[in-house]
């Protein structure tokens, strides 16, 4: 995998073998900081072309709370509009972050989104084709 971005809390790498992006949230994030990670996400799918997200958000201690409508509402489209298919989203272990993922996805139609406790379940649904229920994205 190629390393596109980082910082000491996200990293944003490359699967060139698989097509995707592979997405790393540690730690504690604020609401500036996250969307400007998800602008620099969109910014990797269009320069990659990746059509799958692996995003990997096992290590994250405080959710997207506060964002959770943007997350929804605009950034969901916006990576759906840059080729963003389908996403394998591994849950927080924290459960205040993980409750936020949850109500951010009940409001999510688009692109697909499957969750997972594990990176591995995770990675085997995007490589086997990850069947797009909604080709109307």
């Amino acid at each position: 995998m190629e390393t596109l971005f980082e910082s000491p809390r996200f990293v944003i790498s490359y699967d060139e073998a698989n097509g995707w992006l592979h997405l790393l949230w540690q730690g504690h994030h604020n609401e500036t900081e996250s969307k400007a990670y998800g602008q620099k996400i969109v910014e990797k799918v269009r320069l990659t072309g990746a059509t799958r997200v692996l995003n990997d958000a096992t290590l994250d201690q405080d959710g997207w709370g506060e964002l959770t409508r943007w997350i929804a509402l605009d950034f969901m489209g916006q990576l759906a509009e840059a080729g963003i298919v389908a996403a394998a989203w591994v849950l927080p272990e924290n459960l205040k972050a993980r409750a936020d993922v949850l109500r951010v996805l009940a409001q999510v139609s688009c692109p697909l989104i499957d969750t997972f406790v594990d990176v591995e379940a995770a990675y085997n649904w995007l490589k086997t084709g990850a069947v797009i229920a909604n080709p109307g994205c």
